[in-house]
């Protein structure tokens, strides 16, 4: 049978086999992936909440007490400040004295 078809033709016929395959499978396997990432995040979301009650036995049991923990603090926004004029050497009215100075352009 394989010597009535050519190697081309085969090789051709292989491809579309597994291009029809994967296909198949592409739907399955994204299905597959989101379910285990749902599982994933309940796990997850289920160990944390299970931690949390468990917080305040814990702490006694090592003889301390919970922490508070602090609001976080927020940084009121800068206020604007006007830029400072920069001293210009006279020779370079360009670029700014220091900046010449290190860039080694004096």
């Amino acid at each position: 049978m394989k010597a009535d078809i050519s190697l081309a033709e085969r090789r051709r016929i292989e491809r579309e086999q597994w291009a029809e395959i994967r296909a198949m499978l592409a739907p399955r396997h994204f299905a597959a992936m989101q379910e285990q990432m749902a599982i994933d995040a309940a796990l997850a979301r289920l160990e944390r909440e299970a931690l949390i009650e468990a917080a305040p036995a814990i702490y006694a049991a090592m003889g301390r007490t919970a922490v508070p923990v602090p609001a976080p603090v927020v940084m009121p926004a800068p206020e604007p400040v006007a830029p400072e004029p920069v001293a210009v050497r006279p020779g370079a009215p360009d670029m700014p004295f220091d900046l010449r100075y290190h860039l080694g352009l004096r």
